[in-house]
């Protein structure tokens, strides 16, 4: 067999340029010849995530907030640490979408709709649907299927993936699935969809995964049966979720069944205050109209207790920032965090409020809000994110840079780290480090080419002079080459 290559496929395939988006990017994924008719090993599985990973991220349509991400990398972590494969890597994606839908794809690539999120009424149902998903990665269904189809081959998942894409990005989930069926005959599309020996399966595995993990078993027949109600009501366009996971009367009765064994055996269920407000936050940041935002929390608070309801408080705040009433958000989040000073949450967003007045009192009072939580909590992402990013607002670039550096010191890198501190090292004009930041940056978001890019162009601008600083760029760029190949998928 030859050496395997990327082959591109163009959204441009899928439908016609009248249709195609402004950020529409191509999907490239490693070629295995016409048919799928050969295994995908674990290294050909890791190769395919990472680089449907990678077009995700480029695609623009994730939603491009740290802490919501984080709540859900942690969710779905802790899902992944009582699965079958607890050392796969995964890759989590929230998509700015009000479709209700989700998907997994090989290489433990799992992305959840906004409308999805939305749509769940605690954390375990959406930590059901996720489990599901997860479920579909660990026991290898769509590998399978495509070790199986003499025509399902890695071309016609990247125009799948491109036609989900383009659906969640036009709100028509029906563009989506168009776009997919016309890359091939009528009828392709179903052979990616799962079976329903899989669908039982991951319900199976998935409940377990969800139980072991501390969540209430009944979030999946819950979130099943919100679903058939959703399909029995709205007629043809029934959420997308439905299309590829059909949702049976036996099917939520299995599900209800299978969930009271598991709920004899747990005494507590997770059911955190983080997935209220991330839930309030997802919705004001996805509302289309910041005033129709504070219209509903505002009807909310007045009819609930902020000790029973905080979360109705905290959407009203933010939906209040969002509308730029930066005196009538301060007063808001200001009673929340008198109540529960210790909330990373409330204080982030309090402290953004002061800043964004524009008042210098009350810029003050926002950094020093910042200031003492970080240094409560040093080891907090999200805190020293949102510190990092307001000092670089302020001017404050050496006290920025310092902060960085040190959490990176005491701390695993994250991405976003790199990149603030890119950021503050361009403005400072320290443009050498600055590249080999935003290297660190792309390296850890899984994209080695940009990676590799980044420390050519670091190289190129350093003194000749400068023997240390080159030698180690070098040494970088050898090894990031090296893991480059390693990803490479070679002849048998």
């Amino acid at each position: 067999m030859n050496k395997y290559f990327i082959l591109t496929i163009n959204l441009f395939l899928c439908i016609s340029l009248l249709y195609r988006p402004v950020y529409a990017k191509e999907i490239e994924l490693p070629d295995m010849g016409a048919s799928s008719s050969v295994a995908l090993t674990p290294h050909m599985e890791e190769k395919i995530g990472r680089d449907i990973a990678t077009q995700i991220r480029n695609s623009h349509q994730i939603i491009d907030d740290l802490e919501l991400n984080e709540y859900l990398q942690n969710l779905g972590y802790s899902l992944v640490a009582n699965s079958d494969d607890a050392y796969q890597n995964f890759h989590f994606f929230l998509i700015a979408s009000n479709q209700i839908n989700a998907f997994a794809t090989p290489g433990g690539v799992i992305a959840v709709y906004s409308g999805l999120f939305l749509t769940t009424a605690t954390e375990s149902e959406l930590a059901s649907v996720i489990g599901h998903e997860i479920a579909h990665v660990t026991q290898r269904h769509l590998a399978r299927a495509f070790e199986k189809s003499s025509q399902l081959s890695l071309p016609i998942m990247a125009g799948m993936i491109a036609g989900i894409l383009l659906g969640a990005a036009s709100g028509d989930g029906g563009l989506g699935a168009a776009a997919a069926v016309g890359l091939s005959a009528a009828g392709q599309q179903s052979q990616i969809n799962y079976t329903r020996a899989n669908e039982k399966e991951a319900d199976r595995i998935g409940m377990r995964y969800l139980s072991l993990s501390g969540y209430n078993p009944s979030g999946m027949p819950d979130f099943f049966q919100k679903l058939e109600r959703k399909n029995r009501y709205v007629g043809k366009n029934y959420p997308e979720f439905l299309r590829t996971h059909p949702v049976t009367i036996n099917r939520i009765a299995e599900a209800t069944q299978r969930a009271e064994q598991y709920e004899s055996k747990i005494v507590t269920f997770k059911s955190p205050l983080s997935y209220r407000l991330m839930k309030a936050k997802l919705m004001v940041i996805t509302a289309a109209n910041a005033d129709r935002a504070v219209q509903y929390y505002r009807a909310k608070v007045k009819k609930n207790r902020l000790s029973i309801h905080p979360e109705y408080y905290y959407g009203y705040g933010l939906a209040l920032f969002k509308k730029q009433s930066y005196a009538q958000a301060i007063e808001v989040l200001n009673r929340l965090s008198v109540s529960a000073p210790q909330n990373t949450s409330y204080t982030i967003a309090l402290a953004k409020a002061y800043i964004a007045s524009d008042q210098k009192t009350n810029i003050k009072t926002g950094m020093k809000l910042l200031s003492d939580a970080t240094k409560n909590k040093p080891y907090n992402l999200v805190l020293t994110a949102n510190y990092a990013y307001a000092l670089i607002q302020n001017g404050q670039l050496e006290k920025s840079i310092l902060l960085l550096e040190n959490y990176n010191k005491d701390n695993f890198k994250h991405a976003s780290i790199y990149k603030l501190l890119s950021i503050a090292l361009g403005k400072k004009k320290e443009l050498v480090k600055a590249h080999i930041a935003e290297s660190n940056y792309y390296y850890l978001k899984g994209m080695l080419p940009a990676a590799i890019e980044q420390l050519e162009i670091a190289r190129r601008i350093t003194p000749q002079k400068d023997y240390y600083t080159l030698s180690k760029i070098d040494a970088r760029k050898h090894a990031f080459k090296q893991e480059k190949n390693l990803y490479k998928l070679e002849e048998d």
